[in-house]
């Protein structure tokens, strides 16, 4: 069995164990739909058990929706044996018409929910529908792999994707397994006239870079990320594919290679792509009938600017037969710039650096995120360490931390007295001292700037420029706010779990509620300087826990006598914070 999948079992288990409360958690093909939500989309654990529809609904297992970029995901998982096959019937009835077809009549009863998200986006211009099949292991399909790609084709705004069992891994680490091997790639364009060289010998600058300006078919940016996948190259800049994240598709790219009438102004609107290589061939010439027939080849090549341009025009192009792909492209083309870089020399080196930062200052993060980034996590990662916490910046670090702490004595003397303090156990293994990022982050928004937030905001503490985003790494800059800080506010948020889980219906305390509320009153409303104060011994986190614990029970049953919701819609509504003022007096 495949490493991975056993990793998947063992997450399932775990979420079996760990939230014996939620109807279904028991069935494997269930909980899989819950490992989905909760690492591939982010969701928080409070609010996946509404996202679920059923886990043998033949249209629609799970959705999400995403209202600030009009778009909404369909999701259907099968949680297959190694040797079960996907149905190629199942795919073209269920997989692909079935959810939309209702949803376009507006008949899906399922999900009231999601039939009115529908409902109110599809005439938005920018309104996408991904419809997502996971499976649970590698029995591709080809057949139905080409009704996906006849979908596609025929659909601009639905985009149906089926995600195999390495598909999925590739997904969860945010990354292609790689090797280092080299590479040589092609680039081609309509003819000599349409590549300009910039070198030293031409311009007699020393600081002029060997470079070429190319206007390229997409067809040759599709075959040359093609080529990186299938050989596991690293094609994109390390940066930008793990601080980035720009490696999904713009629905607005590829909507417009989707339209063959708008298509061939695709140079037009886009900005283009920054390649940065070991070495470039001479220009060469070859026989094509379609606007292919100069080309030259480049070494080692990085994409440090484009991510998303590359990746449209792979989605999209993928669909297309190989036989007909020049023929239905040869009017659409892409601006490329491509730099010759020798990083084993020093300034270049730090110039390659240089042009990553400031060739994306202009997109949707600006240079001082970018810089911070790739800097300010790192540096937590690193004094988490020392106090004997492993804060997750990507999937990866998972494995990476359970190699390298074989062993827990370390992490166990510098994190026991902390563990004491807030009444929670020693760990017992790695995992156990794990802190992923993007929790850190919502425990911080739940403090700065509420509960309502840190649940219903989760999908967007990584956005780059979000809101939420910026207010926890503002948080984190603070001169007030030490790692100690920090860790003692996500001690607070892993006490009130652990006191949730131990209650009879796994409901009070509601952990971000309550780091809200000890930011209100405890805090002198969210000042960080009282933190370290309100959490400086076990009498005072107990008593804190144990009337949070009250008020956050009591608040739900009144919540529902006034607004009859019950608890799993309350928790996606604002706080009614007067309730909270009386329920906090009448406990006191």
């Amino acid at each position: 069995m495949d490493s991975f999948k056993k990793q998947i079992e063992q997450d399932i288990k775990e979420y079996q164990l760990n939230f014996k409360f939620i109807q279904n958690i028991d069935k494997d093909e269930w909980a899989f739909n819950y490992w989905i939500l909760d690492k591939l989309f982010y969701e928080d654990e409070e609010l996946i058990e509404e996202k679920i529809i059923e886990y043998n609904d033949l249209g629609i297992d799970a959705f999400e929706i995403y209202e600030d970029t009009k778009d909404i995901y369909l999701i259907q998982n099968k949680y297959y044996s190694d040797n079960t096959k996907i149905s190629s019937a199942y795919v073209k009835n269920d997989f692909l018409l079935r959810a939309i077809h209702a949803l376009e009549n507006g008949t899906y009863t399922k999900s009231e929910e999601l039939q009115n998200a529908f409902t109110k986006m599809k005439n938005e211009p920018d309104f996408t529908v991904h419809l997502q099949l996971f499976v649970s292991n590698n029995l591709h399909n080809q057949e139905a792999d080409n009704y996906v790609k006849e979908f596609n084709l025929r659909n601009a705004k639905y985009i149906a994707q089926i995600y195999y069992l390495d598909d999925i891994k590739n997904r969860y680490y945010n990354e292609v397994e790689q090797n280092k091997r080299n590479i040589t790639v092609k680039v081609e364009s309509i003819n000599k006239s349409t590549i300009l060289n910039i070198n030293t010998e031409s311009y007699k600058l020393e600081n002029v870079l060997d470079a070429r300006y190319v206007l390229t078919p997409v067809v040759s940016i599709y075959r040359l990320y093609r080529e990186s996948i299938e050989k596991s190259y690293p094609i994109f800049d390390k940066n930008i594919r793990e601080y980035l994240g720009n490696t999904g598709i713009n629905t607005g790219i590829y909507q417009t290679l989707h339209d063959k009438n708008d298509r061939k102004n695709f140079f037009y609107y886009n900005n283009g792509i920054t390649i940065i290589c070991d070495s470039m061939t001479s220009i060469k010439t070859q026989h094509s009938e379609y606007n292919m027939n100069a080309f030259f080849e480049i070494e080692n090549p990085q994409i440090v600017n484009g991510c998303q341009t590359v990746n449209s025009i792979y989605e999209y192009l993928k669909n297309i037969p190989p036989q007909d792909l020049e023929k239905e492209f040869k009017d659409t083309f892409v601006m490329l710039k491509i730099l010759v870089i020798d990083r084993n020399n020093d300034c270049e080196n730090q110039l390659y650096k240089d042009i990553v930062k400031y060739n994306n200052s202009q997109n949707s993060i600006d240079e001082k995120t970018f810089v911070s980034n790739t800097s300010i996590f790192i540096r937590l990662q690193e004094e988490f360490a020392d106090k004997g916490f492993l804060l997750l910046i990507k999937q990866s670090d998972k494995n990476i931390f359970s190699t390298k702490y074989k062993t827990l004595t370390k992490l166990k003397e510098a994190n026991h007295n902390r563990l004491e303090r807030f009444g929670l156990d020693d760990i017992k293994k790695v995992s156990d001292a794990f802190i992923p990022l993007e929790k850190l982050l919502q425990v911080i928004n739940a403090f700065v700037a509420g509960g309502y937030i840190a649940y219903v905001k989760k999908s967007s503490m990584l956005k780059f420029n979000s809101d939420q985003y910026n207010v926890a790494t503002e948080f984190i800059k603070n001169d007030t706010v030490t790692i100690d800080t920090l860790l003692d506010l996500y001690m607070l948020y892993k006490k009130a779990e652990q006191a949730k889980k131990e209650t009879d219906d796994a409901r009070a305390p509601i952990p971000y509620y309550l780091i809200d509320f000890f930011a209100i009153y405890e805090c002198k409303n969210r000042d960080y300087k009282e933190i370290t104060n309100q959490l400086s011994d076990k009498q005072k986190i107990e008593q804190i826990i144990d009337l949070y614990k009250k008020v956050s029970k009591a608040y739900s049953k009144r919540y529902n006598q006034e607004f009859d919701v019950d608890y799993n819609k309350m928790i996606k509504q604002t706080i009614k914070y007067n309730i909270v003022d009386d329920l906090r007096d009448i406990f006191l």
